[in-house]
C-alpha cells in the first residue's frame, strides 16, 4: 500500500531496492526516503529524477540504499496491487505519445504506487497510476480536472487496444489528485461537524464519481453523520445527513 505522508507528500515507490518520493522540494523528498529507509545521507545514492520547484511544481527524488534496506515501517506486504511491468510500459508509452502530440513532449511520464487513501478493492480491474511532471505541465489539469479526466479517458481508450485484458489507468498531474483529495478529506471533516451540531442535512456542489467517492469513503464509519449522492450527470452531487 503507497503511504499517505502529511500535507500533500507522498511516496511514489518503495522496493527491496530502494524509494522513490515525491515532495514540494527534493531537500524534503530526501528527507522523507531516509525515514522511510532508516538510513543516513551517507548510506544511500541519491538521484533526482523530476525537479520542477522552480515551475511551482515538486521534487521526485529515487534514494537507494548502498546496502539492502529494511522494509519500511507501516507498509503492509502484498498490498499494493502490482501490475505487469509490459502492461505498465505501455500506459505510460501512450501517455508520452498523447503529450507529444499536445506540445508537451517535455513532460516526464512517471508510474507510481496508488497515492490515495482509498485502496483498491478485489474486484477493482488492474490499475496502473500515473503521474505527469513537466514544465506547464498544470495546463493539462484544466478547471476542476475537466482536462485531466478527459485525457485519462483517451489514454485507457488507445491502452486498452493494445493489451489483451481491460487494464485501467488513474492519471495525475504532479500531484493534482492527491492535494484535491486532501481537500475534499478536510471539507468531509468539516462539513460532518456541522451538521452533527445543526441536526441539518448540508449539500455539497456537484462533483465527478472519484471525489464523491472519497467523501463517502471519509464519513461512512463517521458516529454522527452518513452520506447519499443525488442528481444526474454533472449535477450529481453529496448531501450529509445527521444519523438519527
Amino acid at each position: 500500500m503507497a503511504r499517505r505522508l502529511q500535507e500533500g507528500r507522498r511516496a511514489s515507490m518503495v522496493s527491496k531496492q530502494g524509494v522513490e518520493i515525491q515532495a514540494r522540494s527534493v531537500e524534503e523528498a530526501v528527507r522523507l526516503a531516509l525515514e522511510q529507509l532508516g538510513m543516513t545521507l551517507d548510506q544511500v545514492q541519491v538521484e533526482v529524477l523530476v525537479d520542477n520547484v522552480a515551475y511551482g511544481g515538486e521534487a521526485l527524488v529515487r534514494v537507494t540504499p548502498l546496502r539492502p534496506a529494511r522494509e519500511p515501517a507501516g507498509l503492509a506486504r502484498g498490498s499494493v496491487q502490482r501490475v505487469d511491468p509490459d502492461t505498465e510500459n505501455v500506459a505510460k508509452q501512450v501517455v508520452r505519445e498523447l503529450l507529444a502530440a499536445m506540445g508537451f513532449s517535455n513532460c516526464e511520464v512517471v508510474a507510481v504506487d496508488n497515492p490515495s487513501v482509498i485502496e483498491l478493492g478485489p474486484n477493482d480491474p488492474p490499475t496502473v497510476f500515473i503521474d505527469i511532471f513537466g514544465p506547464h505541465a498544470g495546463m493539462l489539469i484544466g478547471r476542476r480536472g475537466e482536462h485531466l479526466a478527459q485525457l485519462q479517458y483517451m489514454v485507457n481508450v488507445l491502452v486498452n487496444r493494445r493489451l489483451p485484458t481491460w487494464t485501467r489507468v488513474i492519471l495525475d498531474v504532479e500531484g493534482y489528485r492527491s492535494r484535491r483529495e486532501e481537500s475534499l478529506i478536510n471539507l468531509a471533516q468539516r462539513v460532518a461537524r456541522q451538521v452533527a451540531r445543526s441536526r441539518r442535512p448540508i449539500t455539497l456542489e456537484p462533483m465527478p464519481a472519484s471525489e464523491r467517492r472519497v467523501v463517502h469513503v471519509v464519513l461512512r464509519d463517521h458516529p454522527d453523520v452518513t452520506t447519499q449522492s443525488s442528481g444526474e450527470g454533472e449535477q450529481r452531487r453529496v448531501t450529509v445527513y445527521p444519523r438519527q
